[in-house]
């Protein structure tokens, strides 16, 4: 069985005597999470198309169908199907796609099942590459009409350990709507314009290695062992909507000679366009957290800041309300996440305020703020986006009901959409027409908290600009969050295809 596996070097060598034997060869890919009876006969089809099979498998690394998955490991994965008769090599793929496993194994016979056969449905956009590729190789695609199982579904159903809630919410959905549907309805996102305006940040990561007290005092002491940046704040959030719009401009301030503005330049997304106040006399806003990395498991020492204070001057403030006074009759949704750290003011506030674009308004609060950057500071919002601490301080009320404050917030702001996330309890939606909907957690394994409402603030805040019901904003960005926190702070965006992916997952 083991003789079985192989690695590409040593496929390739086999191969090459196969097929000078005259031998035919068909290729396989795919995650094979779960062996079903449909995998099974797929093979033994596939097998009857030529002589030798070679199935090659996703690595758990390349594996985005969302948090959970691959429930197997690659080993695990690998091992069973070269347990199989019909199977005669299994080979570890490299890379994210099938392409250059095609491309390197070359088979006679490239073998997907019926259910890929229309390449509209394909949510990953490979299908039609996969093909190219087998071409290229002079070889043929051939398609399995067979019982089809979904391994999602199976895996849903019997290793899932989801709620009651959970299941319910999900049934009510799969009940209003189909899967094409909703994909459609995050497909529609992309002709949206948007505006993001609010704070820049970095955020540093300085991963350690604790060593213990110091012999020469109380405190602790930890070894250095690596640092890594990522976009915070606004950047961040550009970023995810850009991987759902098209149309997508950040207006924002950075320090002019900050040492992170070449970083800052580079890992915004291209197709952002960027409005960028320059700051001669202050840095990008820095927060550098000292971590301890065990696993998948993060436990963060403590945070610094590299300032907390008022950043812009009356030149600088003009430059940025004349923008928005000018500029807003180009955007449907002007989407403000406002953090607190110096960017916003109260004049531009007031503008902001009387803009008529739909408006959706994100302030949080932090070490350097708490208490001060509330939600009530702004006159009016279309959609509000708010942790449950930071709506009670908004609303100065430690004790009443979340949904009572939450409906007293809605009715200072002549707000009509708000949701309350409020970690692993989920997310309260509200809205007039669905004035109490609570949406469970999607997951309850966390990596890292950090960005995960501004992932949920993103994508929510679009769907609530496109006038989607607060339930299904609220699911949408509860997916986005869902992704974010399997990953440490903000490495990289919420992707439309892992995106859409889950979702699928979820629903099958």
């Amino acid at each position: 069985m083991q003789s079985k596996i192989k690695s590409f070097e040593e496929l390739k060598k086999v191969l090459e005597e196969e097929k000078k034997d005259g031998e035919k060869i068909v290729h396989c890919h795919g995650v094979f999470d779960l062996l079903h009876p449909g995998h099974i006969r797929h093979f033994k089809e596939a097998k009857r198309q030529g002589s030798k099979l070679v199935v090659s498998v996703t690595p758990d690394r390349f594996v985005n169908k969302g948090p959970g998955r691959p429930v197997f490991s690659e080993s695990l994965r690998t091992e069973t199907l070269a347990s199989l008769n019909c199977v005669d090599y299994v080979v570890l793929n490299d890379s994210p796609d099938a392409i250059s496993c095609i491309q390197k194994i070359k088979p006679n016979i490239y073998v997907k099942g019926k259910e890929y056969a229309d390449y509209s449905k394909d949510v990953t956009g490979k299908i039609a590459d996969e093909v190219r590729a087998v071409q290229e190789a002079n070889g043929t695609m051939y398609y399995t009409d067979d019982i089809v199982f979904s391994s999602s579904t199976l895996l849903n159903q019997y290793f899932e350990n989801t709620s009651p809630e959970l299941r319910a919410l999900l049934a009510e959905i799969k009940e209003a709507y189909s899967i094409d549907t909703l994909l459609q309805k995050i497909e529609d996102l992309k002709d949206l314009r948007v505006l993001i305006i609010g704070d820049a940040i970095i955020d540093e990561y300085q991963f350690t290695e604790p060593m213990g007290q110091s012999g020469k005092g109380l405190h602790m002491v930890a070894r250095n062992q690596k640092n890594e940046r990522y976009l915070g704040g606004s950047l961040i959030i550009a970023n995810h909507i850009a991987q759902f719009s098209d149309h997508v401009t950040l207006l924002t301030s950075i320090g002019e000679k900050c040492p992170h503005r070449d970083f800052i330049e580079s890992h915004v997304d291209p197709k952002v366009e960027r409005e960028f106040v320059f700051l001669p006399n202050h840095s990008t806003l820095t927060k550098k957290r000292y971590v301890i990395k065990d696993g998948n498991n993060l436990s963060k020492l403590f945070e610094t800041y590299s300032s907390n204070d008022s950043l812009l001057s009356e030149e600088e403030t003009d430059q940025i309300i004349n923008y928005l006074e000018n500029s807003s009759k180009d955007y449907d949704l002007v989407l403000v996440c406002d953090f607190g750290n110096g960017f916003t003011n109260p004049l531009i506030v007031d503008v902001l305020c009387d803009l008529p674009n739909f408006l959706a308004i994100n302030t949080q609060t932090n070490s350097g703020n708490r208490g001060f950057n509330v939600v009530t500071h702004y006159r009016r919002a279309n959609f509000i986006s708010l942790n449950e601490p930071e709506l009670r301080l908004s609303a100065h009320d430690r004790y009443s009901s979340m949904e009572s404050l939450a409906a007293d917030i809605s009715e200072f702001l002549n707000c009509r959409n708000i949701c309350i996330t409020q970690g692993v309890k989920g997310v309260f939606c509200s809205s007039e027409m669905e004035p109490k909907i609570h949406i469970p957690a999607l997951i309850t394994n966390t990596i890292d908290r950090v960005g995960a409402g501004d992932s949920f603030f993103s994508i929510a805040a679009m769907c609530a600009a496109k006038g989607y019901p607060i339930s299904l904003a609220g699911f949408f960005g509860s997916i986005a969050s869902a992704i974010n926190v399997q990953t440490i702070g903000n490495k990289e965006p919420i992707k439309k295809i892992p995106f859409n992916k889950f979702l699928t997952r979820l629903l099958k």
